[in-house]
């Protein structure tokens, strides 16, 4: 989870309320998140606060002070932001499009911000950016002085080498691709822009590069410093939801700071946006179904003074009541998350356990049954159980097993980690992955897995469906295929199951020494000892003999749906 670093002086400062380390833990704690960890400084008491993901303007040290204030009654309810009308306007070239399309500003004058509100700022934007705008991907932010800045301003795309200006912090001009190659912050981000034939850039209205997004600012027109009292908040990004929420969550910081937000027109080449964007959602929730959920008797009255100490605004309606939730909420998307944060507010110590009116008495599936007899007899012939991962590569399920890689399997869409692009269609290959991390332990190795296999099926509606696999694997000088055999035809006696063990072929198997197994006519595994070449390809040099088995197919089993996007 993403951590909030503030020290405990800080935090009182922005509550307007000395709360002691006791308190603010409680109080956290309600929140459904955790002090981690504290330690006196000569800074003050330093805390690491762990934030949960879902709210992202608690990253924030204003957005965590303000949720405090709420909380404790200093600051009840919906607050509302006064946005001063303007003539701000920043130009959306078509450029961008295929680039980072979005963009979207503020403007805040008259604001105090000292170095303690600017280290705090700082600390926010890059706390965002690596969690809620995964890695400056989706969103990043731009703080500009705005006595350097010439309205209208122009948002663009053009050759790298032709965007050149002195980024933060250096005090001669690059170029685009100079500042991605020689600035650490380039480095760091490179990636963002790599394969684009054109960068976005950020201009005013006498030419000046104020920023090359999402990578860095300009030196002489986007470096803010303590004193500054106007300033231009800008946010772009590829994911138009994120981005304005983030902006909302910096509107609200700087409001807190004391600063007068103007509003600012993003004119696109078909549209018009006008930030920033501080309305409220409204939301109807029944008191039935609070009272449902949580098990408490709670009023309608009640429900409205908890609903305040969370930030929201609301008012009764017949049974109901209508809920307006604060524009910088990311994690409001269903009732049930209103609700979560009444049992918040009443806090869980004051809810009262009861038994429910109705016992039942829990039994084992049939299927379980059956998988731990297959455990017992593997068990009772000294191997042991494994547990491999499902994400797997084609090179293991397919190059080294010596199989042509097929096209009917569920691949993992836009990796980047070579190493798992698929779902496993077989389970022998994991094992054996295993089995090669452990390749120098003492022989014999017996290595068995009954887990599940991902089968690509269109009669399915998602496309694909889970089926129950079983292999195992000998490892030792005399491993044989009358070995592995006898365990098999072991497991399947005892299962009942009336089976053909049959000459067959496969590509991981030495020819001669594979035989297909065959249950109702149909095969459903195969028997045998590993080509040498397998072994070789997988480091070993001692004999393996192996079995898999499709479960599903032996006992008639009905498969699991998963999702497989197209």
């Amino acid at each position: 989870m993403p951590m909030l670093d503030i020290t405990l002086e800080r935090v009182n400062e922005l509550v307007g309320r000395k709360l002691t380390l006791e308190e603010l833990e409680e109080i956290v704690f309600n929140f459904g998140m955790e002090l981690e960890s504290y330690k006196e400084t000569e800074n003050g008491t330093e805390l690491k606060v762990e934030i949960t993901p879902d709210r992202p303007d608690m990253l924030v040290s204003y957005g965590f002070a303000r949720a405090l204030r709420k909380y404790i009654g200093l600051d009840l309810g919906l607050e509302k932001i006064k946005v001063n009308d303007s003539d701000y306007v920043i130009y959306v070239d078509d450029k961008v499009k295929n680039v980072r399309p979005y963009i979207g500003a503020i403007v805040v004058k008259n604001v105090n911000i000292t170095e303690q509100d600017l280290l705090d700022l700082i600390y926010a934007q890059e706390k965002l950016h690596e969690t809620f705008c995964r890695s400056r991907v989706k969103a990043s932010i731009g703080l500009y002085p705005l006595d350097k800045i010439s309205f209208p301003l122009k948002y663009t795309a053009k050759p790298p080498e032709e965007i050149v200006f002195k980024p933060l912090e250096f005090h001669y001009e690059m170029n685009a691709l100079e500042i991605l190659e020689r600035h650490p912050t380039g480095q760091k981000y490179a990636f963002i822009l790599e394969g684009k034939d054109v960068f976005p850039v950020f201009m005013d209205n006498n030419g000046n590069v104020l920023s090359l997004p999402p990578i860095i600012n300009s030196e002489d027109h986007g470096k803010v410093v303590p004193g500054d009292k106007n300033i231009l908040v800008e946010v772009t990004g590829t994911h138009k939801p994120t981005m304005d929420k983030v902006l909302t969550i910096l509107t609200y910081a700087f409001e807190m700071i004391g600063g007068e937000i103007y509003g600012v027109k993003v004119i696109y080449p078909d549209s018009e946006e006008v930030y920033p964007k501080v309305e409220p959602t409204v939301r109807e929730l029944s008191i039935g179904y609070v009272k449902e959920i949580l098990g408490i008797d709670v009023s309608k009255e009640e429900a409205i003074k908890l609903l305040e100490r969370m930030g929201y605004g609301a008012k009764i309606d017949g049974e109901k009541l209508i809920v307006k939730v604060p524009a910088y909420r990311a994690d409001i998307l269903h009732p049930i998350d209103i609700v979560d944060d009444i049992a918040r507010a009443y806090t869980l110590e004051k809810m009262v356990p009861e038994l429910t009116p109705v016992f039942t008495i829990g039994s084992y599936l049939e299927k379980n049954y059956i998988i731990d007899q297959i455990r017992d007899v593997l068990t009772g012939f000294g191997y042991q159980e494994a547990f491999t991962f499902a994400l797997t590569s084609t090179e293991d399920q397919f190059d080294k097993m010596r199989l042509e890689r097929r096209d009917d399997i569920v691949v993992i869409g836009g990796s980047k980690e070579k190493k798992l692009n698929m779902v496993r269609d077989w389970l022998l290959p994991e094992i054996l992955k295993m089995l090669s991390y452990n390749k120098d332990k003492r022989k014999p190795i017996k290595l068995f897995e009954l887990s599940e296999v991902v089968k690509i099926d269109k009669s399915f509606e998602a496309g694909a469906k889970n089926v129950y696999h079983l292999a195992a694997v000998s490892m030792h000088v005399d491993a044989s295929f009358t070995e592995v055999r006898m365990v098999l035809e072991a497991i399947l006696d005892r299962l009942g199951v009336k089976y053909e063990v049959k000459r067959g072929n496969h590509n991981s198997f030495i020819e001669g020494r594979v035989a297909e197994i065959i249950v109702n006519g149909e095969e459903v595994g195969f028997v045998g000892e590993l080509h040498p070449e397998v072994l070789l390809n997988w480091g070993f040099n001692t004999p393996v003999a192996a079995f898999e088995i499709d479960v599903n197919k032996i006992m008639g089993w009905s498969s699991v749906e998963v999702e497989v996007s197209e």
